[in-house]
């Protein structure tokens, strides 16, 4: 598991921004090997996922996992990459990958740095400039509660149980996966790590889900589609780098 250190971090210098390379994948167990149920069309049969990314994960797109293809894009000369997890994408320093996977990283109140026992957790107050909103990626959603303004997409990222999303066991965790699945699919966009789904495709999950409460791939028949709850654990489980999110406090 990666860790990330952030300005503040003791006895740790400040990181520079970087981006995602081939340095990261000697930090990854390669031999990793997940077990998926089939879902949809076919039986719920136990089957192993042999498709890898370059970083080891298991990768691929929703129909070819229904339909049990194990190859996502045979022939294609293309290396399928699983994205990177919350605990990258929150992180200050990696605000400039923010902007080549199409995204913007919202501005605060101050510097955001790891939490000591000095410093304040960072709040939504805190956010002067919310960036990519929720709201213009995943339309028909907005907070619960009084406020009803734009919420930053970094902010259902770094604190998901949040009462604007209903809190623990609301629409938070589905929301994290698909913003990360977003950015991923911005930013792992080359040949040699191409993330398996799009941004529409991404997008989609979400209009399916909160308006029929079930996913099914467009080129697939479901007789039993995803629930959202199988969605976040299909992102979830194709992470290349799934580093902690660290508390971020205010400075």
């Amino acid at each position: 598991m990666i860790r990330n250190q952030l300005e503040g971090d003791q006895n740790t210098p400040p990181s520079a921004p970087e981006v995602v390379d081939a340095a990261l994948a000697a930090s990854v167990n390669v031999g990793r090997r997940r077990l998926f149920r089939g879902i949809g069309g076919g039986a719920g049969v136990l089957m192993a996922v042999s498709a890898k990314s370059a970083l080891g994960g298991s990768c691929q797109s929703p129909s070819a996992m229904m339909s049990g293809n194990t190859s996502p894009r045979p022939g294609t000369g293309t290396t399928c990459s699983g994205g990177l997890s919350p605990g990258y994408w929150v992180q200050p320093q990696h605000s400039p990958n923010w902007v080549t996977a199409g995204g913007v990283f919202p501005q605060f109140d101050g510097a955001v740095v790891t939490c000591t026992t000095s410093l304040n957790k960072v709040g939504f107050t805190d956010i002067t400039n919310q960036g990519t909103t929720l709201q213009s990626v995943f339309t028909g959603w907005t907070p619960q509660g009084s406020y009803q303004g734009p919420v930053s997409m970094w902010w259902v990222i770094d604190s998901p149980n949040d009462t604007m999303f209903g809190g623990p066991g609301g629409i938070g965790q589905l929301l994290r996966a698909l913003s990360c699945a977003w950015l991923n699919a911005g930013y792992f966009q080359s040949s040699s790590a191409k993330y398996p789904l799009t941004k529409a495709q991404v997008v989609d999950m979400w209009v399916q889900l909160s308006t029929k409460g079930g996913y099914c791939p467009g080129t697939l028949t479901c007789t039993k589609p995803w629930s959202a709850s199988q969605v976040v654990s299909y992102i979830e489980g194709m992470y290349d780098q799934n580093a902690p999110v660290d508390n971020l406090c205010k400075k």
